[in-house]
């Protein structure tokens, strides 16, 4: 290992743990992330804390960093806000929320606007159903604790710092139906992590990146899809069926501009160019018949190749469905 990457090996860890100083021992209190995730990831985090690998500690840096650099955005438009609001639960203290930004209208108004800030690689057409729950935490505690009079409003703003491009999805309000149904949540969370009852699990779109997915009970062979992952699969399903239509049509119009060249050709118009040109003949190693022939060869030629994970959805009709 490099002196640099020894030295960033110590010194990103400490940055985060700087970074995220704001929130406190996580252990002793449930957060809003913890209430729209996995309650069993949630309890066993606090159970038992481990510390994140630096590839994790990085893509918690660029949330910071995301964050800072729009709320510089927000103070050179002159926009009134707060960053990083705790707020707790009136009757039951163990259960908070930071808020990424709560907005003003102006300093006596009756109307706050809270934007929950994602990070990400590329932004989804619609927001996780995770991000969404974590807003309804945010926006019901903050409701507790004001004058009913008070008007509240949320967003979630996401940002693709690679691809320089944000999106909100906006136009949410309290429901106090879905914050009752988080709350129950969040209080079977604090018991799970106290060790009165069993956690319950939840797979999601962030199963991958959980520490305790290995002995997961909601991870077994034919387990049911989550809606995140079931939506998701949907889309790729659908998308790979029009690929497919997509390759067909562009192989028809291929051959129709072939048949029409005829060789070699360089043609333009109306801001088209077509350009075809010859490739000459090559010649390949055909590597079973090097092996049938030349085995000594062959294994002095060859190397080996990675494994990798073979991605299959097609249409499935449950059996029930097919004897209907």
């Amino acid at each position: 290992m490099s002196k640099l990457a020894a030295f960033l090996g110590r010194a990103i860890p400490t940055h985060q743990q700087k970074q995220s100083s704001h929130l406190g021992d996580r252990t002793v209190y449930v957060g809003a992330s913890d209430i729209a995730g996995c309650p069993r990831k949630a309890a066993l985090g606090k159970q038992c804390p481990s510390s994140h690998d630096i590839s994790t500690l990085l893509r918690f840096s660029r949330g910071h960093a995301a964050q800072a650099m729009y709320a510089e955005f927000f103070k050179t438009g002159g926009a009134l806000f707060e960053e990083e609001v705790e707020v707790r639960h009136p009757d039951i203290p163990e259960i908070r929320c930071h808020i990424d930004f709560l907005f003003y209208a102006n300093r006596q108004t009756k109307r706050l606007h809270i934007v929950e800030m994602k990070s990400t690689d590329g932004i989804p057409d619609e927001p996780y159903a995770s991000w969404v729950d974590q807003l309804h935490v945010q926006m019901g505690l903050l409701q507790l604790t004001l004058d009913p009079e008070v008007q509240i409003g949320g967003s979630i703003l996401v940002v693709d710092l690679n691809a320089g491009t944000y999106r909100e999805f906006n136009n949410y309000a309290p429901n106090r139906l879905v914050f009752n149904q988080l709350m129950e949540k969040a209080q079977h969370i604090l018991s799970a992590t106290r060790g009165e009852c069993a956690p319950r699990t939840e797979p999601g779109i962030l199963c991958g990146y959980c520490t305790f997915r290995q002995d997961c009970p909601s991870h077994v062979v034919d387990m049911e899809l989550p809606p995140e992952i079931h939506q998701a699969s949907k889309a790729y399903l659908e998308l790979n069926e029009q690929k497919k239509a997509l390759d067909t049509r562009l192989e028809v119009l291929k051959n129709d501009i072939l048949t029409f060249v005829n060789g070699a050709y360089k043609g333009a118009s109306d801001g088209i160019l077509v350009n075809v040109t010859s490739v000459s003949d090559s010649v390949i190693v055909d590597s079973k018949k090097l092996k049938n022939s030349y085995p000594d060869i062959y294994d002095q030629v060859t190397k080996p190749k990675s494994g990798f994970l073979k991605l299959e959805i097609k249409p499935f009709m449950p059996l029930a469905a097919q004897a209907a």
